[in-house]
């Protein structure tokens, strides 16, 4: 491992899913800045919604958790109504991190992929391919990818959806971290989602953070990098395996490397 002496990084995911890569950077050497710009809230209360659910959970075939927050907000929305998926309904989840709090739930998971984390690699396994009449319940938060939904659409599925939280702009943040956060010897950026792209991007101190060549901004996709791109950020944009922490130190390790060695470094981690 890498020894990422003088790198420092702002870390934007939710409170509640930062801590195993703080610890990652800070064992590594690293000095990880803990800026949560996204809050995440259930929408448990949304009546039609919870109507939906109920209607159609007896009939699920294959239940598909895309998600931690998924799993997280989805199973307390069917433990608050006394539901509980069928016996025989095989469970789908977007990863590892997903599929251990399934587990943790005392659930079994069918499947899940083993290298990229997304919606492409979900829709690659085998258990999606002959899904025709069969009930697919997706539980995953408000406004995410439809890719899941629509391609199993054509499959011929029949396809539920229960978006059980959604992502809003954390309030109160204290900017006056990212005032001098460009100045550091090496800084970078961790997005996990466009969504946090674009609650960071509602702050006022965000531009300057942005617009500084010697950040380096780490996604966790392509989809995320390509709207840092069309956002207009200056730094170099290095783009994780994945969502998981062991993923995105891999990426901060090549980012330490390049800024140590020769200010060279390869798009993908």
């Amino acid at each position: 491992m890498s020894d990422l002496k003088d790198l420092s990084v702002l870390l934007t995911r939710p409170e509640h899913q930062i801590e195993e890569l703080r610890q990652l950077i800070q064992k590594a050497g690293g000095t990880p800045v803990c800026f949560s710009v996204t809050k995440i809230i259930s929408m448990d209360g949304n009546h039609l919604l919870e109507s939906l659910f109920r209607d159609n959970i007896s009939k699920t075939d294959l239940a598909v958790f895309v998600s931690p927050n998924a799993v997280t907000f989805g199973i307390e929305l069917l433990k608050k109504h006394a539901l509980a998926l069928p016996s025989d309904c095989k469970i789908l989840a977007v990863g590892p991190g997903t599929a251990k709090l399934i587990e943790r739930n005392r659930l079994k998971v069918h499947d899940y992929p083993k290298a990229q984390f997304n919606s492409e690699a979900l829709l690659a396994l085998p258990s999606l391919d002959q899904i025709e009449g069969k009930h697919v319940l997706i539980v995953r938060g408000l406004g995410g990818r439809e890719k899941i939904a629509r391609e199993l659409s054509i499959r011929k599925a029949i396809v539920c959806q229960l978006p059980c939280y959604k992502r809003l702009p954390s309030k109160d943040l204290d900017t006056s971290v990212l005032d001098t956060f460009y100045r550091e010897k090496k800084p970078a950026i961790v997005f996990t989602s466009v969504s946090a792209v674009d609650h960071f991007m509602l702050l006022n101190s965000a531009e300057n953070l942005m617009s500084a060549p010697s950040l380096f901004v780490v996604v966790s996709s392509d989809r995320i990098a390509a709207h840092c791109s069309s956002l207009g950020f200056k730094g170099q944009v290095i783009v994780a395996n994945n969502a998981g922490a062991p993923a995105i130190l891999a990426a901060l390790e090549r980012v330490f490397v390049a800024t140590s060695v020769n200010n060279g470094i390869k798009n993908h981690a």
